[in-house]
């Protein structure tokens, strides 16, 4: 081997050593916490419909290529210089040019070697299932569900028809529930249509160069202008073929205050899609279960709740009985007995499925210092649920009263059905009956009061996933259970909620589920799916506020957990914090910054 040959050789090992090192140090640097940040904006790959493997990814993946080329080039040389030795016979210069190049061939393979193998560790960390952020960042978008994110995290608390549901009825009429007061003339015309600039329904295969005009939709909203009724004049769909539809809330949507309703990374708006059938629904709703039963004894700061089978019509199911108001919401009556109506609000929740009432009468303060309601001490009370009046040419559906009903109906404007019998037969003013001209189909039941306050503070009995769970269903809800029934307007997506670390846009929605005789609920989450293990899964962060409140407006403080470290709820310590008492409110580290919210 010649001097210059031999300085090739040192020179190339020199370089493939210090290729290596740079390898290792390019890969170090390329796994920056900043990477880990999911940038909410960037939704141009996604339109263009280019790859969207990672460009980090593949310059990792050219890197190891090449170090694995060298490998083999060292290899051949070694083989080389082995042949040289074995063929020098016994020449002594021959024999120190072999030796030198084996050596120098065998430094240079191990560099290689140790950068290939500290190359493919970083790697494989990069791209497995044990959080590498690469393969996360790719995850999410393949998961990420165009404009999603502000139903649960945003300023969208819920809606109906559900994401992604199917079976619609053809004659359903559309609810969406924001979490503050809207500006309804952003929603609302004059004429009481829908403004189809801020809102567009159409058939998600035609696209929104076909959406509803402003006079297919006749529009209401309840007092508190949160809760809007989209009532397409014409059925949805078609009867041969099932029909996919999608609503679209555009960024013209104001506060009343005047600001936008979409802001940050939610400003694109909100969307989803739903499956209408080609059936019509000419079933009507009952009651499923009531607080308090039936000839039952309460303490008087309980909240009167009634669910149903169905998503009920939001607008006539809400509203508020005051003395001096110019309105008064009589759908749902609570009487005393000799004395008149009790004064309060009604609000849905859950689904659109359970309508509680809350009084106005201030007694007392629950351990987060918010004020408790109390119905009338010692009182006999008896509750009513309206059935609306029938349209007398089209039953089960009721007769609209303006934008209203004069009683409760489900989604689709069918009247109630109070005694279950699968028929409705409305007021007793209706001219069409069922076989009785004093009959009607209103739900009433009667309970007493007490003049105790039940101060119970809700107690996690069991959760599911449970704390630190692994290899978590995907679509599965999240199940919180409590020792005591929950008030279903505080069951929101401001107390219950579920995060993802780091973070990226994630819709959830919330619900409740009662066991009436044991007085225990069950508080539920909906969710986007979670990002699967394979795939570089997140840790995901259930959050349950203090917001939270038992049926008795009792709030969830100082923070308990059966069975765990948080039991017996240390007053010094009032927060559970992933199972562990905490002096302070918890919080989860995420990126880009801390979530809100107090972990329980």
């Amino acid at each position: 081997m010649t001097d210059s040959y031999r300085t090739r050789l040192r020179s190339f090992v020199v370089c493939a050593a210090g290729f290596g090192v740079l390898c290792v140090f390019v890969l170090f640097g390329l796994v920056d916490p900043v990477f880990a940040q999911e940038d909410f904006l960037t939704t141009s790959a996604e339109a263009s419909g280019l790859p969207q493997t990672n460009i980090i990814l593949i310059i990792a993946r050219l890197i190891r290529a090449f170090l694995g080329i060298l490998g083999i080039i060292f290899v051949i040389l070694v083989i080389y210089a082995g042949f040289l030795y074995m063929t020098s016979k016994g020449e002594a210069a021959k024999t120190d040019k072999a030796k030198k190049m084996i050596t120098q061939a065998v430094v240079g393979m191990l560099i290689i070697f140790s950068s290939y193998a500290i190359a493919s560790f970083i790697i494989n960390a990069i791209v497995g299932a044990t959080g590498g952020q690469i393969v996360s960042k790719t995850a999410v978008e393949k998961y990420k569900e165009p404009l999603a994110g502000a139903l649960g995290a945003g300023i969208v608390e819920s809606h109906y028809p559900p994401r992604n549901a199917i079976d619609i009825p053809r004659n359903t009429k559309i609810f969406v529930t924001f979490k503050e007061a809207i500006e309804s003339k952003t929603i609302i015309k004059d004429d009481g249509t829908l403004d189809n600039n801020n809102v567009w329904i159409f058939e998600t295969a035609k696209g929104k160069d076909k959406k509803l005009d402003s006079s297919a939709v006749k529009v209401a909203t309840n007092e508190e202008k949160t809760i809007f009724v989209f009532d397409p004049v014409d059925l949805l769909g078609n009867p041969t073929s099932d029909t996919n539809y999608t609503v679209a809330l555009q960024p013209g949507i104001k506060k009343a205050d005047g600001s936008n309703a979409f802001v940050g990374v939610y400003s694109s708006g909100y969307g989803w899609t739903f499956e209408v059938s080609t059936e019509i629904d000419l079933t009507p709703p009952k009651v499923v279960s009531m607080i308090p039963k039936n000839d039952s004894e309460e303490a008087r700061n309980i909240t009167v709740e009634i669910t149903f089978n169905e998503a009920m019509d939001p607008v006539s199911s809400t509203g508020s009985y005051i003395t001096g108001k110019d309105t008064q919401f009589t759908n749902i009556t609570i009487a005393q007995k000799d004395v008149g109506n009790v004064q309060g609000t009604y609000e849905i929740s859950n689904g659109y499925k359970t309508v509680g009432f809350t009084s106005i009468n201030a007694c007392s303060k629950d351990p987060c210092g918010d004020v408790i309601y109390c119905l009338p001490a010692n009182a006999d009370l008896s509750v009513t649920a309206k059935a609306a009046t029938l349209d007398n040419s089209n039953p089960p559906q009721a007769q609209l009263i303006g934008v209203k009903y004069d009683g409760l109906t489900d989604a689709s404007g069918n009247s109630l059905d109070g005694n279950g019998d699968g028929v409705a037969c409305g007021t007793e003013n209706d001219t069409i009956v069922c076989s009785d001209s004093s009959k009607n189909d209103n739900y009433a039941w009667v309970f007493k009061t007490t003049n105790t306050i039940n101060d119970t503070v809700p107690k996690i009995t069991t959760l599911n996933p449970g704390i630190d769970g692994q290899e978590i269903d995907q679509n599965a809800l999240l199940e919180i259970s409590f020792n005591t029934l929950l008030k279903a307007s505080t069951v929101n997506t401001t107390n219950v909620s579920v995060w993802p670390d780091p973070l990226y846009l994630m819709w959830f929605s919330t619900g409740k589920e009662d066991d009436v005789n044991a007085k225990t609920s069950k508080a539920l989450v909906n969710h986007a799916a979670f990002i699967s293990n394979a795939e570089g899964g997140y840790d995901y962060y259930p959050v349950i506020t203090n917001g939270l409140k038992s049926v008795y407006q009792i709030c969830m403080y100082p923070s308990m957990q059966v069975g765990g470290n948080c039991d017996g709820g240390n007053s010094n310590q009032p927060y559970c914090c992933n199972g562990n008492p905490s002096a302070t409110a918890c919080q989860t580290v995420n990126e880009p910054g801390t979530l809100p919210g107090n972990v329980k």
